[in-house]
């Protein structure tokens, strides 16, 4: 166990360092950066090298400085340049925060990942600090660990939001506890959007509690202007309209989008949709892929594995899964957190029409969709089905996270369905945000057992 003490602050606050220096890199040369990459501890080292790596050309840093410093130091900022700080769950869209002039968001399963991705001892001191506290060890580290740190607010060791947005209820069950958690405990003001079901009326009763989660953040952070949310909603148009560009570039193979592009689409998808940043960085994107695809060149230059992961990534070492599996021929095309199966753009002309489609975009969120369903099983069946067909994978792989209870009751469903589709699956068990549940090394075993002697074996057997 890490103690606090040894870390001293919050996971923010530390962040918010890290990302100031990280925002003054300029052009960097190979020498350059391996002298940046000496001074860093190994947590720090292994994630910088992921991002600066050259078959990025530049996207990553870009990320890095671009959106997730942002985030991080948008937040931290606000309240000293007046704002409001929102506190929301990865599947609430960070447009609706982004259309107010005085408001910040701040997603709490973002800023757990930058905590397990850029810091010494990673998130640990932070679920074990919430443990202490009695919370069990089966709820969510993707959600409690960001939150742990923000329960040192109250000694004055981590800003704190000024609102909370619980958009779970329904959908994840250990997320919204979570959340209900802290805001008592730091007597934090909490609008819950519940999900009831997938009927025509569940979809009304669901648009007037959001009208009212609205009219409730115009009495924190004041009215919304109109012509901004419009703007708003235009730059999320652009920037989906970009998504679906890099989409149509992972159906080639080999496929010439990276690995880690996947994980910087929802990255910016879950922080700066409706906002400049967001057009930019998806720009970059698909500038990089549609470079590499024109010259030939691969991220899996022998692509033996085109991978659908049907929940989440493994975020506890990128340079060690999402780069290695690329090292290996193994493709990460997309997984549940990037599934993005709206289609339609925004088009409202006035401000209630705005609002109705930023309900519909929430109502259809990710998580929100699949594990809020009336059936999860099917619905989930149906988008991973969806997904592997639109991309051509080869495989699906499935990263079983001990809190999800949704997910882990309908797997079975999922595996038959897909089995039956012949497409293999792989079960994974581990903590996507906790190294110390299943370390690195077992879940390069598992993958690489399962990609050279399943996945390579059907490819053998179909060429005879």
């Amino acid at each position: 166990m890490i103690l606090l003490a040894e870390v001293k602050s919050g996971l923010v606050l530390r962040s918010y360092q890290i990302f100031k220096t990280i925002k003054k890199i300029g052009p960097y040369t190979n020498n350059e950066v391996n002298g940046m990459l000496s001074l860093s501890v190994m947590e720090q080292n292994h994630t910088l090298r992921s991002f600066l790596d050259k078959r990025h050309d530049g996207a990553g840093l870009k990320f890095l400085q671009e959106v997730l410093g942002n985030h991080i130091v948008e937040a931290v900022e606000a309240k000293e340049n007046g704002k409001k700080v929102v506190m929301v769950p990865f599947n609430f869209p960070p447009e609706v925060i982004h259309l107010f002039d005085n408001a910040v968001p701040y997603t709490t399963e973002v800023v757990t990942t930058i905590g397990v991705c850029a810091l010494t001892h990673q998130g640990e001191p932070y679920w074990d600090y919430a443990l202490s506290l009695g919370l069990p060890d089966f709820v969510c580290s993707a959600n409690t660990i960001a939150l742990g740190s923000v329960l040192l607010s109250k000694e004055g060791n981590e800003f704190s939001p000024d609102i909370m947005i619980s958009a779970a209820p329904g959908g994840c069950d250990a997320n919204s506890k979570i959340h209900e958690f802290v805001s008592e405990y730091l007597q934090i003001p909490e609008i819950i959007l519940d999900k009831t079901g997938d009927s025509s009326k569940d979809f009304e009763l669901y648009r007037r509690l959001f009208h009212q989660m609205f009219k409730r953040l115009e009495m924190e952070v004041g009215e919304a202007d109109e012509d901004r949310m419009i703007k708003t909603l235009e730059k999320a148009n652009e920037a989906n309209e970009l998504f679906w560009e890099l989409f149509e570039l992972k159906k080639l193979s080999p496929c010439p989008v990276p690995n880690l592009f996947t994980l910087m689409s929802y990255g910016t998808r879950f922080t700066m949709w409706g906002r400049d940043e967001a057009i930019s960085m998806f720009e970059k994107l698909v500038e990089v892929a549609e470079s590499r695809r024109r010259r030939g060149e691969y991220p899996a230059e022998k692509e033996i594995a085109r991978s659908v992961w049907v929940y989440t990534g493994y975020y506890i070492d990128l340079l060690e899964l999402w780069l290695w599996l690329e090292d290996n021929g193994i493709s990460y095309l997309n997984d549940l957190l990037n599934y993005q199966m709206l289609t339609d753009f925004y088009s409202p002309e006035t401000k209630e029409e705005a609002i109705d489609a930023l309900a519909a975009t929430a109502w259809n969120y990710v998580m929100t969709r699949q594990m809020g369903a009336e059936n999860m099983g099917l619905r989930w069946v149906e988008d991973a089905l969806h997904t592997i067909e639109e991309l051509n994978a080869n495989c699906a792989i499935y990263s079983g996270h001990h809190a999800c209870k949704q997910s882990q009751a309908v797997f079975r469903i999922l595996r038959d369905e897909l089995s039956r589709k012949g497409i293999p699956v792989l079960r994974s068990d581990g903590d996507c945000w906790n190294r110390r549940i299943t370390p690195v090394s077992v879940l390069q075993e598992m993958i690489l057992d399962f990609v050279q002697n399943v996945v390579a074996g059907r490819r053998r057997r179909r060429r005879n």
